[in-house]
């Protein structure tokens, strides 16, 4: 009786073994197939047609400044045209003698003295100059409505030099006794526009002088 009892204590030893070891193993590794899943629903991969991040909005703020100028700098060309357009209305520097239009003062003007420097004083060295000097009696006659008093008359002398192809003279010791510093003026730049006639013996020196009788 003593020995089957012992051949069956031999015999159920190893598989009580086996078993217990199974066991073990089926629970310290688990399916390879449960723990493969959490890991890709933890990190899936961006498909490769997934859009850019959209931008922060201060990086988007900077981009539109940027691509669309401001109030202030399309303003600017308008306000730098400004004193352009004002400058282009502004009114231009009177002429020598007044620019209106109107009837001319009651005084007649001549020529009185003509003295060449050095010489010769005939009436042939003379008349390029005269020629030159006589078209503008009409403005010396406006000028002399800016005089003091307009019913006196008076002289008024100038001192011009020629270069030997003529045009604009240099004008020299303007002198008269008749009073108004706008009168004076008014004269000296009538002289200063003229044009004059090439003179006949190369570069002159003329003291002119002209008389005013209302």
């Amino acid at each position: 009786m003593l020995r089957p009892a012992s051949f069956l204590v031999a015999l159920s030893a190893p598989l009580a073994f086996a078993a217990a070891a199974a066991g073990c193993s089926s629970r310290a590794t688990p399916p390879t197939e449960r723990s493969a899943a959490p890991q890709a629903e933890a990190f899936p991969s961006a498909p490769a047609s997934a859009a850019p991040p959209a931008p922060d909005a201060p990086t988007a703020a900077a981009s539109a400044s940027a691509a669309s100028p401001s109030p202030a700098a399309s303003a600017a060309p308008a306000a730098s045209a400004a004193p352009t357009a004002s400058a282009a209305t502004e009114p231009t520097a009177p002429s020598a003698a007044p620019a209106d239009a109107g009837p001319l003062p009651k005084v007649k003007v001549a020529n009185i003295g003509m003295h060449i420097g050095g010489g010769p004083h005939d009436d042939y060295t003379k008349e390029p100059i005269k020629r030159s000097v006589a078209p503008h009696f009409d403005e010396f006659r406006r000028c002399f409505a800016l005089a003091e008093d307009p019913t006196k008359g008076g002289d008024f002398g100038i001192d011009l030099r020629i270069e030997k192809d003529g045009g604009k003279a240099e004008v020299r010791k303007p002198r008269t006794a008749l009073k108004g510093e706008a009168f004076r003026k008014c004269v000296v730049g009538v002289f200063e526009q003229i044009d004059f006639l090439k003179p006949r013996r190369g570069p002159t020196v003329v003291s002119y002088s002209l008389r005013f009788t209302p």
